[in-house]
């Protein structure tokens, strides 16, 4: 087969979000196992620069570069490279299908092109600028456009769905159509996210970790609310990391939550996947009590990591987590705490989740998603 493949995900601001290290484990993982079928890679800029984006020293004989123009208009940029360009530049190209790996309700981010020659595969993440329209969703022309990307993955030969809790979504809120869904789980990429060394652990202080910023679905203010009540109400030295983009600052934060104690938080914005991964395997308990996941890649980052994980029993965290992680439901911030709490107080149970957590991390591979997604690829070309 030859295979057109969107990689332009790696170069716009989602290159450290969900679709962009979707986007390049994926492909890394394709390249690595496929010897059989050519890659058609779609991408802004040069050709070291897609190289680092990928963390290859070189690229595989099997890949051709199709470089896309991206022009400096703006808010427009993303409109005119893949509702435009894109769709002249894949007439030109005679390939077996080509696949998309995400689209977003943002009108600026490029996404999945209105024509399309080729059979067409589209990786469905979430849905969460419909279950959340007030935060996500919230001016006409992003309404406007997310509804033309839904209709433009509803024409699609085949969409690849990371959990089955998005292929629930996709069937009730995209209308898709139930044979052409197939459910791909994502991977942890074992290289990066690994246990710490008895020295690294001994010397790191002990912190909770709380990855995604504040974004509404990951439900930080809960989670700080009851880090509040979990410090007041015991003497575990914890510190809490916030890691992920906020615009508020210590002292907004501290008026939002009563009791809490600024000092014992710190908030890291722009870290790198490095430096994250440290965090995760030296942090002594993963929180992560999401309103609405996809799939959920950091709870599979942290079991990777050796660490305990406190996550929501709400939409693909309990299918993602399984019995691994200890679930409470998100909106109760008692519960949360006492989780907490409960992990943190008993070793014998936090020895159990780090053990149960490395078992389940060591299911999800992207090895096996390449697989799959390879089966995806042979049906979507007949």
């Amino acid at each position: 087969m030859r295979i057109l493949f969107d990689a332009t995900p790696l170069q716009t601001g989602h290159r450290t979000r969900g679709i962009g290290t979707y986007t390049r484990d994926l492909l890394r993982a394709l390249l690595a196992l496929d010897r059989e079928n050519d890659y058609l890679l779609v991408f802004h800029g040069g050709e070291a620069q897609l190289r680092r984006d990928l963390h290859l020293d070189t690229l595989p004989p099997c890949v051709t570069l199709l470089p896309l123009p991206r022009w400096p208009l703006g808010r427009f940029s993303g409109f005119a490279s893949h509702q435009m360009a894109l769709p002249l530049l894949l007439r030109r190209q005679k390939a077996d299908l080509f696949h998309a790996p995400g689209f977003v309700a943002a009108f600026s981010v490029p996404g999945i092109p209105w024509h399309v020659p080729q059979p067409l595969v589209v990786t469905l993440h979430d849905f969460l600028p419909l279950q959340m329209p007030e935060l996500f969703n919230d001016k006409a022309i992003n309404r406007l456009w997310y509804a033309r990307q839904m209709a433009a993955a509803r024409r699609a030969t085949r969409l690849i769905c990371v959990s089955r809790a998005t292929r629930a979504d996709a069937l009730d809120l995209m209308g898709a159509p139930l044979d052409r869904c197939e459910v791909v789980y994502e991977g942890v990429d074992r290289d990066v996210f690994f246990p710490a060394g008895a020295a690294e652990a001994a010397a790191s202080p002990p912190t909770i970790l709380f990855v995604g910023g504040s974004f509404a679905n990951k439900n930080r203010q809960r989670a700080l609310a009851a880090y509040a009540r979990l410090t007041s109400a015991t003497t575990l030295p914890h510190h809490l990391l916030l890691v992920g983009q906020d615009d508020l600052t210590d002292a907004a934060l501290a008026a939002r939550h009563p009791g809490l104690d600024m000092r014992r938080v710190h908030r890291l914005a722009g870290v790198s996947q490095t430096e994250l991964a440290q965090l995760y395997r030296t942090a002594d308990l993963f929180l992560f009590p999401s309103l609405s996941e996809g799939f959920g890649l950091p709870v599979l980052e942290a079991m990777a990591s050796g660490t305990p994980v406190v996550t929501s029993q709400a939409s693909s965290l309990p299918e993602v987590a399984g019995a691994a992680a200890l679930l409470v439901d998100p909106t109760d911030t008692d519960a949360i705490a006492a989780a907490m709490g409960k992990v943190l107080a008993d070793r014998t149970l936090h020895s159990q989740l780090r053990s149960a957590g490395l078992a389940r991390a060591a299911r999800f591979t992207w090895q096996a998603a390449a697989e799959q997604t390879l089966a995806v690829y042979r049906s979507a070309a007949g």
